[in-house]
């Protein structure tokens, strides 16, 4: 799987309300070892992160917010912004026996149990019906990982003991406590949410009715002017395999196949615009900044894929 490295992606959405500024730093337990994925929090508005393998996070906050950092088995700690650009955070040990308790979510009806994915590991490793194993998977990432989600409201749906993905079959977000039961995020509750993989990388999505109304839609890159959109969906094709000793045909495994469709959106109102992964369809998307689109595609030659994308947002908001 690709990483894509979307670090100005961390915020959601409505980033706009409030001024922010970059604050970046380490977050330690109180032998100074690096904490991993250390949930760091604007205490006023739906902005947050995780700190990465080695401890170190980067987020655009509001000046006068407060940061709060919440991490399995440690206590919380709120830290006013004295010094945003060398922020340490030191954790105290929490009560171990606290830790099953969610910290910040309000189940409600948040989740409802899903009986086609209450075994995450086996629907992921599972074997074909073929002679080959499965190809593909349904799921985003590999394992369950970390992440939070944000309310038609803008508050945040964070938990320290509970894990995540992504359900490419039924654009949905999962999550579990155990890795063993799974349960559905109930959409009409969630906008929008933020999953990181094992490098402590964002994958941002949101809810876009306009794309697709069935499941959330992947941001690669948003700012003043464009928003890049990935509508990743995933089918199930069982094994055809057949032979008379003689000529064979179809596949002898079961595989998930993607199916991708990007998007362009002015956000003066625009409407979503499809667009492939060639020039000549990048410059029709960006047809009314021709210069300027005209400009990217000549300093950047290589492969058009997502980092491509969000390489080529980034520069059409300047």
């Amino acid at each position: 799987m690709k990483k894509i490295l979307f670090l100005s992606l961390i915020v959601l959405s409505k980033i706009g309300f409030a001024q922010t500024i970059a604050v970046n730093g380490t977050v330690t337990d109180q032998k100074g070892k690096p904490v991993a994925f250390a949930f760091v929090s604007d205490s006023q508005h739906p902005y947050a992160t995780y700190s990465d393998p080695n401890g170190l996070f980067s987020l655009q906050v509001d000046p006068v917010s407060n940061l709060i950092i919440t991490a399995n088995f440690h206590n919380e700690v709120k830290v006013k912004l004295d010094n945003p650009t060398n922020i340490k955070v030191v954790m105290p040990d929490g009560d171990a026996s606290k830790q099953e308790t969610p910290i910040k979510t309000t189940v409600g009806n948040f989740f409802k149990p899903d009986e086609n994915l209450v075994d995450h590991n086996i629907s992921i490793n599972r074997i074909g019906t073929g002679q080959e194993g499965l190809h593909g998977s349904r799921f985003l990432f590999n394992d369950w990982v970390h992440g939070f989600a944000i309310t038609p409201q803008d508050s945040l749906k964070q938990s320290d003991v509970y894990l995540f993905n992504y359900d490419k079959v039924g654009g949905t977000l999962i999550f579990t406590r155990n890795k063993a039961t799974a349960m559905l995020v109930v959409k009409q509750e969630i906008k929008g949410f933020t999953l990181f993989d094992e490098n402590a990388q964002p994958y941002v999505f949101e809810d876009v009715p306009a794309i697709n109304a069935k499941r959330y839609i992947q941001v690669l890159s948003t700012g003043k002017k464009y928003k890049i959109y990935k509508d990743l969906g995933t089918t199930f094709i069982k094994a055809s395999f057949v032979t008379n000793g003689i000529t064979s045909s179809g596949n002898n495994y079961d595989e998930y196949k993607d199916e991708i469709v990007y998007y362009v959106v002015k956000l003066s109102g625009g409407q979503p615009q499809k667009m492939e992964l060639k020039s000549k369809s990048i410059k029709l998307a960006f047809a009314e900044d021709a210069d300027k689109v005209k400009k990217f595609l000549s300093d950047n030659e290589g492969d058009i894929d997502d980092n491509y994308l969000h390489a080529l947002g980034d520069y059409m908001n300047q």
